[in-house]
């Protein structure tokens, strides 16, 4: 049977109205006699019960139009009542006192003020409203997230259709209850909708519905700062998301809603809805649409910036590895480092001349001893040309180690931006651009398909009891001869075009991040760790030698001084010991401060090695900050989740129109009926292009 529309029921109290006094007003605890607007309704609070032993806090209010009573329990807000004595007795089968009272409460509510035609509950208050509504089947039950009754309580064979549940999208509690198999102890009818966010910190707002106070009088909650693009708010109050039949406000769960009785003020009634509420929704999707564009083109805007940031500071990081002063300007010219080794040839040459002086005193010793001392010097050959030989290198080998950073730096780290499959030189905000580009166009035809459905359907409304027919045709583009609708604008035909973007939805980042990132570890380990290395065995070999010249003159001074008796003898009696010391000392000097800068540069390079590979492990996290910055890029993930829930809750919505149109006869129907079928088509299809950035 047809059910033809009641305008005086949208006076009355309604799911939306039960969720919204459940998961807010409820835990603001209003003194009788106040009256609060719900959804356009005043509510009068009649009557309070706060601060009982038992935990219960609740109230009696009243519409003030229809005169409906409704008694709300207000949800876990007392420590020892809620927490500590009821909700850790849910999961077994003892009733908690918590839960007795509510039923005592309900009774005298209804004793003293008359007939309760409702109640409901968020939380621990959805299972007390639940307990109430088990055993007064005449009585409608509406909870938000409601916790489980105690095991026992319900009767499996009875199906509760007096109860409705709403489970908001990213709650806590009801998640852990069907997790642990308690969904059972829920009962009559769960509906899941779209409300909240799924950020950590709105766990509390999530599981209530409601953030804890309005903004501009509004339940949204802010994203990002003001001032930045991209700043703005996501509306999450959960009965904005309880979709209802456009015509009945009855929710739209669980099955086919009534059939409608489609006639001239059903029709009417549906454009005034198209108009009113579904394009009002659509703008407010539109708008995360925008915030979430904004935040793309202020990351492209900082492109160059985003560059800069991390070559220096790979430069930074792999200065900083070797723990020396030295090392700065390694990943430009090295020059530092090289101005160094320069240094090092210095001492080296120096150190040479002196050994060829101590030379030239150890083979000059007094004619009177010469045929009894043993003839010694120092191979100043032998280990000097190699030492020089090693220096000069390791210019080369710094040299080539600064000319594989820098390469890295200026060539590898620009490559990590460019996309693998599209041709976008910043990967992830080019192809998200590309994707928002498509989906603005297509959300503009989207928008202009509803206004011209709306306005259609106010053209059918005008001629269908007299010229259906002709209204049809009209439709069709198969005749003009109706002049009741001539000045109305023809059908249009609205196809979306497809977006080849985001097959990998948002993991989009983090694939991109992941490839690029192995790319230059892989890369940068191969240019820079064989030259460390090589750097490293050059200035072990170097102290070698640098110790090895330290053992050949303190043995060449020895031999010269006390390598036999007579030569003992005339050290004691000439001051040729003196100079062989002294001259030895000289030479010694600038090797042993070679020994210490070589050391230095060795310990420098040893900590490179180590180093490197963690340091290229750690910078995966800095290239998922330049790629895109994580929390701009999260807050783009929010606002689409936003905009697809809403689409999501259209898509209910025309469904149901569609189906209601689509049991009724005639031609004008007929083209009404296609039109909507149009409309959902495009309305899923927009739906799966955001829906593809919420995951």
């Amino acid at each position: 049977m047809n059910a033809t529309v009641d305008n005086s029921s949208a006076a009355s109290t309604n799911d939306k109205d039960l969720v919204q006094l459940a998961g807010y007003h409820a835990y603001k605890y209003y003194d009788v006699g106040h009256v609060e607007i719900v959804n356009g309704k005043n509510y009068e609070v009649i009557d309070t019960e706060y601060d009982t032993f038992t935990g219960l806090d609740a109230m009696a209010v009243k519409n003030v139009e229809t005169d409906e009573l409704s008694v709300v329990y207000v949800g876990s807000d007392q420590l020892i009542g809620d927490w500590m004595k009821t909700n850790t007795q849910l999961p077994s089968h003892v009733e908690p006192a918590q839960m007795i009272a509510a039923k005592e409460y309900f009774k005298d509510v209804t004793d003293r003020f008359g007939e309760v035609s409702s109640v409901t509950g968020n939380s621990l208050a959805g299972a007390n409203a639940n307990a109430v509504g088990i055993e007064n089947p005449h009585v409608k039950v509406v909870t938000l997230n409601p916790a489980i009754l105690p095991g026992g309580m319900m009767d499996s064979t009875k199906k509760y259709s007096n109860i409705t549940n709403y489970y908001s999208k990213y709650d806590v509690l009801t998640a852990s209850q069907d997790a642990l198999r308690y969904s059972d102890r829920i009962p009559g009818n769960v509906f899941a909708i779209n409300n909240g966010v799924s950020k950590f910190s709105e766990i509390i707002s999530n599981h209530k519905g409601y953030p804890e106070a309005k903004i501009d009088g509004e339940f949204k909650i802010e994203i990002g700062k003001k001032g930045e693009p991209g700043h703005g708010y996501i509306y999450v109050g959960a009965d904005d998301h309880i979709v209802t039949n456009i015509w009945t406000g009855a929710p739209l769960y669980g099955g086919q809603s009534t059939q409608i009785q489609i006639n001239e003020e059903s029709l009417r009634q549906l454009a005034r809805g198209i108009k009113s509420e579904v394009k009002g929704r659509v703008q407010i999707a539109s708008g995360y649409v925008e915030n979430s564009v904004r935040i793309v083109r202020d990351e492209s805007a900082k492109f160059d910036h985003r560059i800069t940031q991390l070559q220096e500071m790979f430069q930074m990081l792999f200065e900083d590895l070797a723990g020396d002063p030295i090392f700065k300007g390694i990943t430009t010219t090295g020059y530092i480092m090289k101005s160094y080794i320069d240094k090092l040839v210095e001492l080296l040459n120096t150190a040479e001349v002196k050994c060829r002086f101590l030379n030239n005193i150890l083979n000059s010793k007094p004619a009177e001893v010469i045929e009894h001392i043993t003839s010694t010097d120092i191979s100043v050959e032998s280990i000097f040309a190699p030492a020089k030989e090693f220096l000069m290198n390791l210019r080369y080998d710094v040299n080539e180690l600064a000319r594989g950073a820098q390469n890295i730096i200026r060539n590898e780290i620009p490559d990590i931006f460019k996309s693998k499959k599209h041709d976008f030189v910043d990967a992830i905000v080019g192809e998200l651009d590309a994707h928002y580009t498509i989906i603005q166009d297509n959300k503009v035809k989207v928008d202009s398909q509803l206004t011209m459905y709306g306005e259609q359907i106010s053209t059918i409304a005008e001629v269908f009891s007299s010229v259906d027919q002709s209204s049809a045709r009209y439709i069709e583009k198969e005749s003009n001869s109706i002049d009741i609708i001539a000045s109305s604008q023809e059908k249009v035909r609205v196809s979306l075009k497809d977006s080849p973007y985001l097959d990998n939805r948002m993991k989009l980042k983090e694939l991109h991040v992941g490839i690029v990132h192995a790319i230059l570890k892989n890369k940068s380990k191969a240019v820079l760790m064989p030259l460390i290395v090589i750097i490293r065995s050059a200035l072990r070999a170097i102290e070698g030698l640098l110790e090895s010249a330290i053992l050949a003159i303190k043995a060449a001074t020895n031999i010269a001084i006390f390598g036999n008796p007579v030569s003992l003898f005339w050290s004691i009696f000439t001051n040729y010991d003196e100079k062989v010391k002294r001259a030895a000392k000289e030479a010694r000097r600038p090797i042993e401060e070679m020994e210490d800068i070589i050391e230095g540069l060795r310990i420098a390079m040893e900590r490179l090695m180590a180093g490197l590979p963690d340091m290229l492990r750690n910078f995966k996290s800095y290239i998922d900050t330049a790629i895109f910055a994580p929390n701009k890029y999260s807050n783009i993930r929010l606002y689409n989740i936003a905009s697809s829930s809403i689409f999501d809750e259209m898509d209910l919505l025309f469904n149901d129109i569609t189906q209601q149109l689509g049991k009724e006869k005639g031609k004008a129907i007929d083209a009404a009926l296609e039109m909507s079928a149009s409309v959902l088509t495009n309305i899923r299809i927009l739906k799966e292009q955001i829906d593809r950035g919420t995951i």
